[in-house]
């Protein structure tokens, strides 16, 4: 049966095995930023329970929806599936296939278990919510399976059965059960919405970075394709391949060294200015409640110290090429080295006064 199903839906599966675990851990990166925003600190326990929540629903999508048949064409040629509505037939499922018919009702369950406990403990939603949530997902699963996702396939790749609807929905409504349980057992803390951490471990400082690399990115592939785009509507075109704009001459390559000078200045101005003039509160830290100025410095000190931490942040993640991000990884690695050792980064040791006010430690 697995051999079967391999070989109309190798290809598809493949890539659902390749792309699962990556596309995990870049959704998982918002999770970690909304855990800082609430509770101002992150677990390890924490961390790896949200990547395991995106790593479940993606499951969803990936191996129940995304494996598709390879060649539609044959496959909708050799297989004529049709919807299976009766609820009771899992009785004569269990009295005919003995041991896989229980074990495909098993699998059913456990498959939904983590999406109920995630609606009780993640979520936090009322049973009134989840139980109909739960049912819609398989529902919604079983119909884009049995319409050949909705017409895409061109046939129905996989069968729509009522009994899946029943275990799957009876899955979600036992990880809630248990999700009820836990909460009891450990409720979470809340967290004085004025506390800032002033001694943040290196997840928190990588996922308050990488808040500010996706809004300053984001906001340099907007202005750089806008940028581009005005001098091709606005520019002349010359047989030489650059572009003339009234006495200007624009080469391509010049207006790639401007796109590169615009990923710089917004480095800069995430990273040097706003900190500078917010106490070390970057928008990314901003939003996990934390200060890059690890000690009080003032004056030429506390120049120093942006100014090293500026050049280290733009040579690892400014917009270099070749032979310079091969070095700019060598530093990566060295500076990871470096605070495995210390707890700290270089431009942390930097002389300063220690603040007062530590939170407990978070994840280091």
């Amino acid at each position: 049966m697995l051999s079967t199903y391999l070989g109309y839906f190798s290809g598809s599966f493949g890539i659902s095995l390749i792309f699962w675990p990556l596309t995990s851990l870049l959704l998982t990166l918002p999770i970690l930023a909304l855990i800082y925003n609430r509770y101002h600190r992150l677990r390890l326990v924490s961390a790896l329970t949200a990547y395991l929540v995106i790593l479940y629903l993606l499951a969803l999508v990936f191996f129940t929806l995304w494996p598709m048949p390879d060649d539609r064409e044959a496959f909708c040629a050799t297989h004529h599936l049709h919807p299976q509505l009766n609820p009771l037939q899992f009785m004569t499922d269990l009295s005919a296939g003995g041991r896989m018919a229980l074990l495909q009702i098993v699998l059913n369950v456990v498959f939904f278990l983590p999406l109920g406990f995630i609606m009780g403990r993640v979520c936090r939603w009322r049973l009134r919510l989840a139980l109909p949530v739960g049912f819609l997902v398989s529902l919604f699963i079983e119909t884009a399976q049995g319409t050949g996702a909705f017409g895409l396939v061109g046939c129905a790749y996989r069968l729509f059965d009522v009994d899946d609807l029943i275990w799957n929905t009876s899955g979600a409504l036992i990880g809630y059960l248990v999700a009820l349980v836990v909460n009891r057992l450990l409720p979470t803390k809340q967290t004085d919405a004025a506390e800032l951490v002033t001694r943040p471990g290196f997840l928190h400082r990588c996922v308050a970075l990488a808040v500010d690399l996706v809004l300053c990115y984001t906001l340099s592939m907007s202005l750089g394709l806008g940028l581009t785009y005005a001098v091709h509507k606005l520019a002349t075109y010359q047989l030489d391949g650059s572009y003339r704009l009234g006495l200007l001459v624009v080469d391509p390559s010049h207006l790639s060294g401007m796109v590169t000078i615009l990923d710089v200045l917004l480095l800069v101005l995430f990273e040097l200015l706003i900190p500078l003039l917010r106490r070390g509160k970057t928008l990314g830290a901003t939003f996990t409640h934390m200060t890059v100025e690890t000690k009080v410095r003032r004056g030429w000190s506390r120049v120093v110290f942006y100014a090293f931490r500026t050049a280290v942040i733009l040579s690892i993640f400014g917009p270099w090429t070749g032979t310079m991000r091969q070095w700019t990884l060598l530093l990566a690695v060295v500076l990871f080295i470096f605070y495995l050792f210390k707890r700290q980064m270089p431009y942390d040791l930097l002389p300063g006064q220690d603040r007062s006010h530590q939170p407990s430690p978070a994840v280091r």
